[in-house]
């Protein structure tokens, strides 16, 4: 947002009538947890002003070590979805004072700290404080559930798409024809199919990690660590390791590659025949890998993990299942889609079960090979899934 400079008269006069629903002091000592705190509040209330370098009494004591530069870091770092506010810097009574500004935020509910340790705030007349699970509840409600995958990505650019990529929604359209568009209309047409945040002007994460030319660059932790292991436990002594990144269809197809060069046969002599002991099915392993992708927690700054043991297969993806999914339930096939633009992109291109059926295939696919049956856990802010041999 772009917020009206305050002339020194307003300044003063927002100090003189001290704090209030829309106005918060902070003194050149406040922690940069606190001032997210502050602005977590007002993002998640009506908006407002924190005046930095005014002692919370209205003596002004200046901004000390606090510049523009230290107010977006802590916008960017400490509040989920990050945000960029107005930052204004005057003088008043010959002490320099910034003032941080945000409307209410359109991506509700913000929180400061990410993962299990997220803490949501809101604005009561003149103080902050943490909403209660009803009243983050409703601010979940009235946020209008923008999807996780279409949040911006804060420093992408259009630049960080891929030109040849970002056509392929678009081919096969009678009434579109891209070598035509102006730059204005494929703009207008990216953000449209939501490759594009239309207040940024930057790529959505669903775009990036669909459309990217290095989505790493921007979004490092989003990617699957793949590591195979030569007995049934974590050793320091490595089989093979790899990074699966990319696009996301990229990432799914690199992890169960590595899968499929790691898993080792069994077998047994009969006679003079030997007899090969079942395994997964290449098949199965992408779709666990592909869930592991599509619907993970972004906001968790961690990579997914494929683990090759020599007895079992373990996928792990960062963030709690969905509301209202449990293990019980994705075994008969009931899923909520965290990422529904994931889901759609990779479902597009045949890369997972085009009807959510992925573990129940998996399941399926285990007892009729008299295979164990797959493990589902839900250890703290991850969900693991074990396939066993």
């Amino acid at each position: 947002m772009v917020a009206a400079a305050l002339t020194v008269g307003e300044l003063a006069g927002l100090v003189a009538g001290g704090e209030d629903s829309f106005t918060e002091f902070k003194a050149a000592e406040t922690t940069p947890k606190d001032l997210a705190k502050e602005l977590c509040a007002f993002l998640n209330t009506g908006g407002g002003r924190i005046l930095v370098g005014v002692e919370d009494d209205q003596t002004i004591t200046g901004l000390g070590g606090w510049d523009e530069e230290k107010v977006m870091n802590v916008a960017r770092s400490l509040i989920e979805p990050p945000i960029t506010p107005s930052w204004q810097r005057a003088s008043l009574s010959g002490q320099a004072v910034g003032i941080a500004t945000v409307d209410v935020g359109r991506e509700k509910p913000y929180s400061v700290g990410g993962g299990e340790g997220k803490r949501y705030f809101i604005r009561v007349g003149s103080t902050s404080r943490e909403a209660s699970r009803l009243e983050l509840i409703r601010l979940t409600q009235a946020s209008g559930a923008v999807q996780p995958d279409l949040r911006p990505v804060l420093g992408a650019s259009l630049d960080d798409l891929d030109a040849s990529a970002v056509q392929e929604p678009f081919e096969g359209r009678r009434t579109v024809v891209w070598s035509e568009l102006s730059d204005v209309e494929r703009t207008r047409l990216l953000t449209q199919a939501d490759i594009l945040h239309a207040e940024t002007g930057g790529p959505t994460l669903g775009g990036l990690l669909c459309f990217g030319r290095a989505p790493q660059q921007h979004l490092p932790h989003a990617l699957v660590r793949c590591v195979a292991y030569p007995t049934a436990d974590v050793t320091r002594e490595l089989v093979d390791q790899r990074s699966a990144d990319g696009r996301i269809d990229n990432q799914v197809d690199r992890a169960a590659d590595f899968v499929a060069k790691n898993l080792r046969l069994g077998s047994t002599v009969e006679g003079v025949h030997r007899l090969e002991e079942p395994r997964p099915s290449i098949e199965a392993i992408r779709e666990v890998v592909a869930n592991a992708v599509a619907h993970r927690d972004y906001s968790i700054a961690g990579p997914a993990h494929v683990r090759v043991f020599a007895d079992r297969l373990e996928v792990v993806s960062p963030g709690p299942l969905p509301n209202g999914v449990t293990p019980e339930a994705m075994r008969v096939g009931v899923s909520v889609h965290r990422n529904p633009y994931l889901v759609d992109y990779l479902r597009g291109r045949r890369v997972i079960d085009a009807l959510g059926r992925g573990v129940v295939l998996l399941v399926e696919e285990a007892a009729s090979l008299g295979l164990p049956d797959p493990e589902i856990q839900t250890p703290e802010g991850f969900v693991a899934v074990t396939v066993r041999w």
